[in-house]
């Protein structure tokens, strides 16, 4: 009995050896790695080798492709080039005028120049000016300016009759002493008179009046040859020299006549 026991023990662990070794992989069916199961591992995707697939897009939220053109001629594509090319090419001798102004603007920034103006004139005054001058020079190379002028009030004595009169008077306040005087010959009224001061503000001339009476003086009163108003100055900021041949030819009124600007 225990030999028959030793023997089948001896049976199965050869067996077990056999089967161990692989050598009854045909018979048995069951390897023996089969639980390591080693060939699967050869089978796994390595991490260096995964590749992550982007979500296609659905039809609505796909980019509208470019749809091919149509391939078309030589010949009717070398036309629309020809034609093309001939618009943006100026025709042989055609040449870009500039608006004659601008032209005569450029002109006279590039010659020596100088600032002149003229006046002041008054409203009706000045619309004459306007007039001598848009014939004569570019637009925009000239303009007119606003400016406020005081008044100017003397106090006056006159006018006398004749020169002999005038005389006679300026020799009388001559023994004033300390007294000054002019003659007055413009405005034409006013001619044949004498001014004892001249002021800007009514109040000073008033005030001018006042001393000369309690000296004595009795027959001097307060005129106003100057309103107090605002006047028109024309300025060409660059006149060449021609231009300012030009503007010495023009007739302004008063006599008036175009002078440096003033700084």
């Amino acid at each position: 009995m225990l030999r028959s026991l030793v023997l089948i023990l001896l049976i199965v662990n050869a067996a077990f050896f056999a089967w161990s070794q692989g050598w009854l992989n045909s018979v048995v069916g069951v390897r023996p790695d089969a639980q390591r199961e080693p060939h699967r591992l050869t089978q796994q995707v390595r991490p260096d080798q995964i590749v992550v697939a982007r979500p296609q897009p659905t039809g609505e939220s796909q980019p509208d492709r470019p749809q091919a053109q149509p391939e078309m001629p030589a010949s009717a594509t070398s036309g629309s080039q020809g034609a093309s090319e001939a618009s943006s090419t100026p025709a042989p001798g055609a040449s870009v005028a500039l608006p004659a102004a601008t032209a005569q603007l450029a002109a006279a920034a590039r010659e020596p120049s100088l600032c002149v103006e003229a006046g002041p004139f008054n409203a009706s005054e000045y619309s004459s000016v306007e007039a001598a001058l848009r014939p004569v020079l570019p637009p925009g190379s000239w303009a007119g300016h606003t400016v406020a002028i005081q008044g100017l009030w003397l106090v006056y004595m006159g006018p006398y009759g004749d020169a002999d009169a005038l005389e006679r008077k300026q020799v009388e306040l001559r023994r004033i002493k300390g007294l000054n005087f002019e003659e007055v010959r413009t405005p034409a009224n006013l001619a044949l008179g004498l001014s004892l001061g001249r002021y800007t503000r009514i109040e000073d001339a008033e005030a001018g009046l006042n001393v000369l009476r309690n000296r004595g003086i009795r027959t001097a009163r307060i005129v106003n040859i100057r309103p107090k108003m605002d006047v028109q100055v024309v300025k060409v900021a660059q006149a060449t020299e021609r231009m300012q041949v030009t503007l010495a030819s023009i007739r302004l009124p008063q006599g008036k006549g175009f002078t440096a600007c003033r700084p």
